[in-house]
């Protein structure tokens, strides 16, 4: 009989940095960081089941949750995302200062190893849905220097840069025309600054485009 051998569990998406964000805690990463009974993370419980680390993402819910008479759901502007964003950064990085390496910011594959190996929590900081970044991607840079490792260019809704299908049922993903000029360049700079492209969300035409353009 061999002996069991624990497999680390990689995470490709969590939703842990809104639900601290939104919490209403003064000290919120003290919540991920110490543990407690909401949500499906902490750094106890990832401990616990074995859970090695994860994309965490940081999304901006829309204006409104409610639908339009098509329904679909209204996009923040880039200023109120933008500070979401860096909202939900700010902590995922106070987190990483306050957890005294329980929990590591992973900007490599090689981070992403080492903090598994070290017994730490290997974070890697997402974006779902690019509100936050203009079309001049200068955000784009200033997020990608702070630890911005993958994008997903749109959630379930419309931005400048694409398309996202809406939760509809019955419905399909070929709804909307393809990236704009701006996604496009989007694209491009992201596998030039390698940030890895997320296609959740993305409509058909839209994840045929970045198939087509990216060359990562």
């Amino acid at each position: 009989m061999t002996d069991e051998k624990t497999v680390p569990v990689f995470d490709g998406h969590n939703d842990v940095l809104l639900r601290l964000w939104r919490s209403g805690n003064a000290s919120p990463e003290t919540l991920l960081i110490e543990g407690d009974t909401v949500g499906h993370i902490d750094l106890p419980r990832a401990k616990k089941g074995g859970l090695a680390g994860g994309l965490c993402a940081a999304y901006v819910p829309s204006p409104s949750m409610e639908k339009d008479a098509n329904g679909d759901y209204s996009t923040p502007t880039e200023a109120d995302a933008l500070k979401a964003t860096l909202a939900m950064a700010g902590l995922l990085f106070r987190a990483e200062k306050q957890s005294k390496g329980a929990l590591k910011v992973c900007r490599t594959a090689a981070d992403i190893r080492n903090a598994i190996a070290e017994g730490a929590f290997a974070s890697v900081f997402h974006i779902e849905g690019a509100e936050a970044i203009g079309a001049d991607l200068d955000a784009l840079h200033v997020l990608y220097e702070a630890g911005l490792r993958t994008l997903g260019p749109v959630w379930s809704r419309p931005n400048i840069f694409a398309y996202g299908v809406p939760f509809r049922f019955p419905s399909t993903p070929d709804i909307g025309p393809g990236l704009t000029d701006a996604g496009k360049r989007l694209v491009k700079t992201c596998n030039e600054l390698k940030i890895m492209v997320d296609l959740s969300h993305m409509n058909e035409q839209g994840f045929w485009d970045i198939a087509k353009i990216s060359d990562a």
